[in-house]
């Protein structure tokens, strides 16, 4: 398909859900640049528009629904010529979709880029296939080491979705990472279903902590960050290597999902209430200043009001530095769906909020403490007002977490500053370099 000017088709993308479908879509967009597409145009202007879907919870579905219609209502308006739906929800509900959503052109699933670049009129080439357009700010980059899982949380569709756990091999990891840097990249966001896992499926043996390592011998990668892990696998000598890696930012990322021994069994989570707290006090005992962020579910099937309880009590006392938390959704062909003992969704709701506001105050105050502290802050950008730049400390991880806010002048996206904290507002910082 080519428009009137005889160059390649503008195409707009939508990129819905998590890091891992953020990186798809980073990828798809480089193999369009590369095939001869005009991508990032504005939607209204755009002659195919690509929605990447995420099918993980009903309300993530819900998103990708209501996104694709509002494309379709543009369709009548606009010059768009071709709506593509791909992504997880495609992957897992395409047939249900193609009746409910009669405007796209084509559903696609996972894996499916060289179809898609065929779909909107391109020829894929051996040149577009490691292509990579970064969505995020050019200092910092999402690095996926291994995609599916093997897990099997009785909550969960990503193995329906994703498939069984897949380890990319070490040193394509680590090409792709030395390309990142030299482009500019300074801060490495390893991601995953489950990071932890990382190198159980591979022939020769190698885990995350080793791979962390040989990250952290990129001589101009400054900020090496780990996401999604699983306390099940958080080993030991992980732990070790936060201790002893500098280049290791002192953040980590264990979503717990629960911390009653009861819901933790029914969840299939294969580890224990007491697991959980070890890992816990292991990591702030040996890696000093460590911010600990999770996620929990509320509302699982079985969740007694002492259940409850005792995971908002345990909130209180652990004090997460951050914390996400979300209604248990009852997804199809999970067996939690099948599950006795349902929570009544006034219940839930009211059980999340309670839980968000106890996270609230201790926020507050923990950033209450940190006023006349120095931090180390990556400018991410500028604001809309002069002289007030969005960064992140080491405590921070992009898209999930707050924000410091930085007053200075002649300051630039990428830049490490050192800055001195001087108030808050709500969840993030002011700091002054």
């Amino acid at each position: 398909m080519e428009n009137e000017s005889n160059i390649g088709p503008r195409i707009h993308l939508a990129s819905l859900g998590c890091a891992k479908n953020l990186v798809d879509s980073e990828k798809l967009l480089g193999r369009l640049a590369t095939a001869g597409a005009v991508v990032g145009a504005p939607a209204e202007e755009a002659d195919i528009v690509i929605v990447n879907t995420c099918g993980f919870i009903g309300p993530a579905k819900e998103e990708s629904i209501q996104t694709v219609l509002e494309y379709s209502g543009l369709r009548k308006t606009g010059n768009i010529k071709k709506l593509i739906v791909m992504g997880c929800m495609a992957e897992r509900y395409a047939e249900l979709l193609e009746s409910d959503l009669p405007d796209v052109d084509v559903f696609f699933g996972l894996h499916s880029h060289r179809e898609i670049l065929k779909a909107c009129g391109l020829l894929p080439t051996a040149e577009s296939d490691d292509a990579r357009l970064l969505l995020t700010p050019s200092h910092m980059a999402y690095l996926r080491v291994s995609d599916g899982c093997d897990n099997r949380c009785s909550y969960c569709t990503i193995p329906l979705i994703r498939g069984p756990f897949k380890s990319r091999l070490p040193e394509d990891i680590l090409a792709e990472a030395n390309d990142l840097v030299r482009s500019g990249v300074r801060e490495l966001v390893a991601i995953g279903q489950d990071t932890t896992s990382y190198g159980k499926d591979l022939t020769e043996p190698y885990t995350i902590h080793r791979l962390l390592r040989e990250l952290a011998t990129i001589e101009d990668a400054r900020w090496i960050r780990l996401l999604y892990t699983h306390p099940a696998h958080f080993t030991q000598d992980l732990v070790a290597e936060y201790a002893s890696n500098p280049k290791l930012c002192a953040y980590v990322d264990i979503p717990l999902q629960h911390l009653n021994d009861n819901i933790l069994r029914r969840m299939g989570r294969r580890v224990s209430k007491a697991d959980c707290l070890n890992l816990i006090e292991r990591l702030r005992s040996q890696v000093p200043g460590i911010a600990i962020r999770t996620t929990f579910i509320v509302g699982f099937p079985g969740e007694k009001e002492s259940r409850f309880r005792e995971l908002l009590d345990l909130v209180r006392e652990i004090r997460f530095d951050h914390m996400g938390a979300f209604a248990y959704s009852p997804e199809p062909d999970t067996r939690a769906a099948t599950l006795p003992n349902q929570i009544p969704t006034d219940v839930v709701e009211d059980r999340l909020q309670a839980l968000m506001l106890a996270q609230q105050e201790i926020v507050f105050e923990n950033n209450e403490a940190m006023i006349g502290k120095t931090v180390e802050v990556l400018i991410d950008e500028p604001t809309e007002e002069e002289g007030i730049w969005i960064g992140r400390t080491q405590s921070q991880a992009p898209d999930v977490d707050s924000v410091t806010y930085v007053m200075g002048a002649d300051l630039e996206a990428g830049q490490f500053v050192q800055a001195e904290v001087t108030q808050t507002e709500d969840y993030d910082l002011l700091a002054q370099a």
